[in-house]
């Protein structure tokens, strides 16, 4: 029999993933900012987000079971108390390297945290209303991207960019002491104590596998830049990065109520054909960005399209492993965040030689690349043509 969850459970989960997104999405618009403080340029607070990314990926990979073992109630609370203590180090960072220690950090609790929310949705949902309790916390990324983003740019330019992380961390130690009397004790149904690695194993999951870790590659790699790319084409500081920011979040929920009225991609060739469409939107932002306007309506209509990316990407893969919740989500969170490693890693390179048109063109180029291959190679996954 299923657990429910209250309307204040359910919010707690959105809550837990606005803090996720913003604690991986802030330092973008205040990039420079940061590094000037600390002494350093800007690539290496953008290594400070791949720290996050390795440690997230390590984590999600060994220990993203915990929420079948002991449930959503201890996993959470948990967690989400290690990433206010991340954030309080962030906070008072007087090196970069502290900086990426304290990412590191947040990133062992993120791991974990991540696919338990997911876990948590989704096997507390009522029997065929799965999607749109995910569309529900999904949203989450899009509250972080419109609202904390774009706050955060504005508490840099009148507090400092430390207040940021000061704030993020008394959120997150509150919303632990709401998990800790909210949540379950146990989810619902039969679970299966399976690894990601066991989860990856199953058939259809290796090609969903590869399109997450390109499209999450593609997007990492170029957000990371995306403030700095929108404040040298612009001119301006981290307010007006932080309102494309706030275009792409209203993209993204926007797309994220359509998802839960009419449905997510549940192929895997639909994720391929988005693969092509996110790629054009790729090679367009380098264009656009120096007409605002134009700039605004790509940044939306590429959020638009990663949420339908985000969302399908997990809807396909809680089909294939519907038993192993924990396990399942802990792949695709092992996934994305060897994504948020590689990503900013790989694009520190190009930007150094091209800037940001070329961190964009690569992005886009990685993506209609990755499509073309899977269309060409027509290949079968257990069974399962793309």
């Amino acid at each position: 029999m299923r657990t429910t969850l209250s309307g204040l459970a359910l919010g707690l989960l959105v809550v837990g993933v606005v803090l996720v997104g913003a604690n991986a999405f802030v330092l973008s618009p205040i990039m420079g900012d940061v590094a000037r403080e600390l002494g350093t340029d800007p690539i290496r607070i953008a290594r400070s987000i791949s720290a996050f990314g390795a440690t997230t990926a390590f984590s999600a990979f060994l220990l993203s079971g915990l929420v079948d073992r002991y449930g959503p109630r201890i996993t959470l609370a948990g967690c989400a108390a290690l990433v206010g203590i991340a954030q309080v180090v962030a906070g008072l960072s007087a090196s970069w390297q502290m900086l990426a220690a304290s990412q590191a950090l947040a990133g062992l609790a993120v791991g974990v945290m991540l696919p338990a929310i997911y876990a948590t949705a989704t096997s507390t949902a009522p029997e065929g209303r799965e999607t749109g309790r995910l569309g529900t916390v999904l949203t989450g990324w899009a509250v972080s991207l419109v609202a904390a983003v774009p706050l955060s740019a504005f508490m840099t330019s009148h507090f400092g960019w430390r207040s940021i992380y000061l704030t993020l961390a008394v959120a997150s130690f509150a919303v632990a002491a709401g998990y800790a009397l909210r949540m379950p004790r146990a989810l619902g149904g039969k679970r299966s104590a399976s690894r990601p690695m066991q989860a990856f194993m199953l058939p259809g999951v290796r090609p969903v596998m590869l399109i997450c870790l390109v499209f999450m590659t593609g997007f990492y790699g170029t957000f990371s830049y995306f403030g700095e790319g929108v404040r040298a084409a612009s001119g301006q500081g981290a307010g007006r990065a932080g309102l494309y920011v706030m275009a792409y979040g209203l993209g993204f929920g926007l797309s994220g109520a359509l998802v839960g009225r009419f449905g997510a991609i549940r192929s895997q060739r639909g994720l391929v054909v988005l693969l092509f469409a996110i790629s054009f939107a790729y090679f367009a932002m380098s264009v656009t960005l120096a007409h605002p306007v134009l700039a605004m309506l790509n940044a939306a209509a590429w959020g638009f399209l990663n949420q339908y990316g985000v969302n399908g990407i997990i809807v396909l893969l809680n089909r294939a492993a519907p038993h192993a919740g924990g396990a399942a989500m802990g792949l695709h969170s092992t996934v994305t965040y060897l994504a948020v490693f590689l990503g900013p890693w790989l694009m520190s390179l190009v930007y150094l030689r091209g800037g940001f048109p070329a961190v964009t063109t690569g992005a886009g180029i990685l993506l209609l690349a990755t499509a073309v291959g899977l269309v060409l190679f027509r290949g079968r996954d257990g069974g399962t043509r793309l």
